[in-house]
């Protein structure tokens, strides 16, 4: 399991010492973080290799709820695999970012705390009751400044909506085949008619994310699938559809181990040991 550092270090810092009952000094946060989980909580740790502001455990999570880290929005459960999606994207201070199909929303709440307070995410899902509690959580983790919610179906929301955003991510509904290990009823409980549903609405839902998209901004099609029919498939038929837009290669934004041949990201979770999934980061001509 991995947990993510959220929002303010300096808050972290804060609450740990009131646990451990002396002042901490701040020097390296990261570092500081992850040896706080360990000592101040005893939750044996590995420090991703992946991403700096995670850290995986495999046991002890216990110890992290009751000590009210989760509560209090200083870390969020969140697989790497869902972190390095947000490394493509590429989040920068002042960028308008929409995350298309965002509950619950720990890719929107982690894209939010890259822009330091300054920019905008605005999180679109038709499911209000979701939205709600990504809303409380933007609130608790301090990003609630940046973070906006849409109810609304991305569809419709794209043929209404004038405005463009510098980057758009659309993380689309898909088999969870990257996810199996966790839902493995997901095995059962799809049928190739199924599939074919849903290759269509992610060529739908692709095509309409394509709209919000700025000239030189960027789209991010990510799925937790491993499938090649929900992945590189898509991709390939929206770029017939959308000769606006090119592949960008993701080796500049997550580690060599993850780029594919053709420049997309890919985790295994049997080589990486996180879940599997799939992002490609495309461009659109000036």
């Amino acid at each position: 399991m991995n947990l993510r550092v959220c929002g303010d270090c300096h808050s972290v810092f804060k609450f740990i010492s009131e646990i451990i009952q002396q002042e901490i000094i701040l020097r390296d946060p990261y570092r500081f973080y992850h040896s706080a989980v360990e000592s101040a909580l005893a939750v044996p740790h590995e420090i991703s290799p992946n991403l700096d502001d995670f850290v995986r455990i495999k046991i002890g999570m216990q110890s992290v709820m009751q000590a009210g880290l989760l509560k209090e929005g200083l870390c969020s459960v969140q697989d790497e695999s869902a972190g390095l999606v947000v490394s493509i994207v590429d989040p920068q201070s002042g960028e308008s970012i929409i995350d298309c199909c965002a509950a619950p929303g720990g890719k929107t709440l982690f894209m939010a705390a890259q822009l330091s307070g300054q920019g905008a995410v605005s999180a679109i899902d038709i499911n209000k009751g979701r939205l709600r509690i990504l809303k409380e959580t933007a609130k608790l983790q301090n990003v609630d400044n940046v973070v906006t919610t849409v109810d609304a179906d991305l569809r419709t929301f794209a043929d209404q909506n004038q405005d463009k955003s510098n980057k758009v991510l659309l993380d689309a509904p898909c088999s969870g085949l990257g996810v199996l290990s966790k839902r493995p009823d997901l095995r059962w409980n799809r049928r190739w008619e199924d599939m074919e549903q849903l290759k269509a609405l992610q060529d739908d839902l692709l095509d309409a994310a394509s709209m919000l998209v700025k000239p030189g901004g960027v789209l991010v099609y990510s799925t937790c699938s491993i499938d090649p029919g929900e992945n590189e498939e898509r991709v390939a038929a929206f770029l017939l559809r959308h000769p606006e837009f090119c592949v960008d290669p993701v080796d500049s934004y997550v580690p060599a181990d993850f780029v594919t041949e053709h420049g997309f990201y890919s985790s295994n979770p049997v080589k990486h040991s996180i879940d599997g999934a799939f992002a490609a980061r495309l461009v659109r001509s000036s």
